[in-house]
């Protein structure tokens, strides 16, 4: 059984991905100082507020369903996504914090998604042929758009600025669904049925799913 745990495949490919963000962390805190200061405040916040969507998802688990520490887990989430939102408003609201710095802070981890897409997609051959290839696409256009993000003061006018926001988000959704649509391929599943998105949640938080002998989709907890 444990065996079955580990694919070395993705152990492989997160290796490379955490060797790449130790590298261009690197280089983001040699060439972006203040976002570099400013990301061991941010990122963390950042985390929270998923940490918070994590632990509601947990304990609306159909498994977990009149568990006496549901509810500790619901509220715990909901402080914590309240919490990491008032206090990053705060942070951007600093008057030392441009709109550049913002799109800088937001388009570095994008960097990393779109990295960790071409790896996944190029590595990990258990996902679908056709959602690998998606993904490496995806991140390759992921990383263009950050990189028109971090030099757009150099090759874009100051009155369109917000473009690179509102490609910044598109190529967020757009990583996400990718993302969903290669972890759900695995198990022979499809976003064409709006409740295997659920699924994807569970499988990027702390959950086993596989598939039984009859098809159904089991999910377990790992410790």
């Amino acid at each position: 059984m444990i065996e079955d745990l580990i694919h070395k495949e993705k152990i492989q490919a997160d290796n490379y991905i955490s060797g790449f963000l130790v590298l261009f962390y690197l280089g983001f805190a040699l060439f972006f100082r203040l976002e570099w200061i400013m990301s061991v405040i941010v990122y963390p916040f950042v985390a929270l507020f998923f940490y918070g969507i994590l632990k509601i998802i947990n304990s609306t688990n159909k498994r977990n369903r009149g568990n006496d520490k549901n509810l500790n887990k619901t509220l715990l989430g909901i402080v914590s996504m309240i919490f990491s939102v008032f206090f990053l408003y705060f942070i951007f609201r600093q008057p030392n914090m441009s709109f550049q710095n913002i799109i800088n802070l937001i388009a570095f981890p994008m960097v990393i998604v779109g990295v960790a897409g071409i790896i996944k997609g190029t590595l990990v051959t258990s996902y679908s042929e056709t959602h690998r290839t998606i993904n490496v696409i995806i991140g390759f256009a992921t990383i263009m758009v950050c990189g028109i993000a971090f030099f757009s003061p150099y090759i874009i006018p100051q009155e369109f600025i917000w473009f690179n926001m509102i490609s910044l988000s598109m190529a967020l959704l757009i990583n996400v669904l990718g993302r969903a649509a290669l972890y759900l391929s695995e198990y022979g599943l499809s976003l064409s049925h709006i409740r295997n998105f659920k699924l994807f949640l569970y499988i990027i938080s702390d959950y086993l799913i596989y598939i039984d002998h009859e098809g159904n989709v089991i999910l377990d907890k790992i410790q």
